[in-house]
């Protein structure tokens, strides 16, 4: 799969050299294989077990994508690289996906498989925000996880819990953001793609990076259509 001209707008359209995995510094990985952009991540060996996923009957679902087969919560194989940059990766790059509930809530779990490719402390900041203008902003919760899952395998989910709630309100838009902190030192990861919706959605991408691979976006969010599926996720609460 390849994402349409619009997501390269997203991505920076004045990106002007390609990242190769050569030219990533943590070098190539067996099993694994970049796009010449480094904005997906694809596990080219199935896993070698697949766990059935967990899945609470008493949770309200409020937004989502992920599967009700439990062999196939979402697509192993295929992600959006998120990644802190620095001597591992030659750019600091995030992904999040938009939901609006269809009606008040309160917001006390959320599923995501965000899975990690490596990084010496293998963690990550996953946060729900409100959002800006159409872009993802002020983060309203933030989860700083510290064990997640490995990319390329299926299909546990790293989960969020609150047990106080964030309220959300119908009809208003809000983000699911997978970033990274300058304590995720070196973190590369990838957030796996749902296999339940082939079409295309809105999606956001935010990139850094003092070389020509953000272009005109460099250091802002940026919204476009993803033409490979969303990454997978489900929000619940009551």
């Amino acid at each position: 799969m390849i994402r349409k001209p619009v997501v390269v707008t997203v991505m920076g359209i004045t990106v002007l050299a390609l990242v190769g995995v050569a030219a990533l510094a943590v070098g190539p990985k067996s099993g694994y294989v970049f796009s010449d952009d480094g904005r997906t991540l694809t596990a080219t060996k199935r896993p070698h077990f697949v766990t059935p996923a967990f899945r609470d009957p008493s949770l309200k679902t409020i937004a989502g994508n992920l599967s009700d087969y439990p062999f196939a919560t979402f697509f192993c194989c295929l992600g959006d690289t998120v990644a802190q940059g620095g001597s591992s990766f030659p750019f600091q790059t995030w992904t999040a996906v938009p939901f609006t509930p269809t009606a008040d809530a309160t917001v006390t779990r959320i599923e995501a498989a965000m899975g990690i490719y490596y990084g010496t402390k293998g963690a990550f900041e996953f946060s729900i925000r409100e959002d800006d203008a159409g872009v993802p902003g002020k983060v309203m919760k933030s989860f700083h996880v510290t064990a997640p899952i490995v990319f390329g395998t299926c299909c546990v989910l790293d989960t969020f819990n609150d047990k106080a709630g964030i309220p959300v309100t119908a009809g208003k838009q809000y983000w699911l953001a997978a970033t990274t902190t300058s304590k995720d030192t070196n973190f590369i990861g990838a957030w796996a793609q749902t296999s339940t919706d082939m079409r295309s959605y809105p999606i956001a991408s935010w990139c850094k990076s003092s070389g020509t691979q953000c272009g005109s976006n460099n250091g802002k969010w940026v919204v476009g259509s993803s033409a490979d599926p969303m990454p997978a996720y489900a929000v619940f609460g009551h």
